[in-house]
């Protein structure tokens, strides 16, 4: 078993395996209430010990000492979404670290923090020759992938351009993604897709305004 496989322990017998492929690994970290903190990359310290490097700056109270923390990442050799939990301390060098950090599952679930929505944009199934973008609405968005709901049916394993704008006063943003899952609804279709051939930039740049919406959505209520 690899270092990170030695770091990690859990609570039962469940044994989560070997994550030795755990560095380098992109990061969600939320707080006890669900709230999206930040987003990091997994790696090790000078001695040894886990820590968070930030790929959006974090959402956190200055002068914070530590915080307990849920944190979800994806193995991708194994496919899975991994479940972790543990308390986090910030350093002046912008890292964090990580104290009893627990692998509290696997699962085939998602592996990023969705933010609900509703705005629209357009979509064009890529091999459906002669098809023009039709409408749609996007009801939930996450760094991965999104829900999104229009009349044209689709199968599994193809693939879309999807159109549109996130934010007020977004940029647009046409992005490459492959549906996963099929619902039939009354009067339309409704996919769960997954976004391919991502950039860093414009994955951090969606975390972030997922954070900026969850904050508005504070704010008002």
């Amino acid at each position: 078993m690899g270092l990170f496989g030695r770091l990690f322990h859990r609570d039962n017998d469940d044994d989560p395996g070997d994550l030795s492929g755990f560095e380098g690994m992109r990061l969600e970290i939320m707080d006890e209430q669900g709230d999206l903190l930040f987003a990091a990359r997994a790696g090790l310290s000078w001695d040894g010990s886990i820590e968070l490097r930030p790929i959006t700056v974090p959402r956190v109270r200055p002068g914070t000492k530590f915080i307990s923390v849920e944190m979800r990442g994806y193995d991708a050799a194994r496919k899975q979404a991994v479940h972790m939990e543990g308390d986090i301390t910030p350093h002046s060098d912008g890292t964090w670290t990580v104290d009893d950090l627990k692998v509290t599952g696997r699962d085939n679930d998602r592996a990023f923090f969705r933010q609900e929505m509703l705005i629209g944009g357009s979509v064009m199934p890529l091999r459906q020759r002669g098809i023009s973008e039709r409408s749609c609405r996007i009801i939930n968005i996450s760094a991965g992938g999104a829900c999104v709901q229009f009349p044209a049916e689709c199968m599994v394993g193809e693939k879309l351009l999807l159109k549109f704008r996130l934010g007020d006063g977004g940029q647009p943003m046409a992005l490459m993604c492959v549906v996963r899952r099929v619902t039939r609804r009354q009067n339309f279709y409704e996919y769960g897709c997954e976004f391919i051939d991502l950039s860093p930039a414009l994955e951090e740049q969606i975390t972030r305004t997922i954070m900026n919406m969850q904050r508005e959505h504070r704010r008002l209520q």
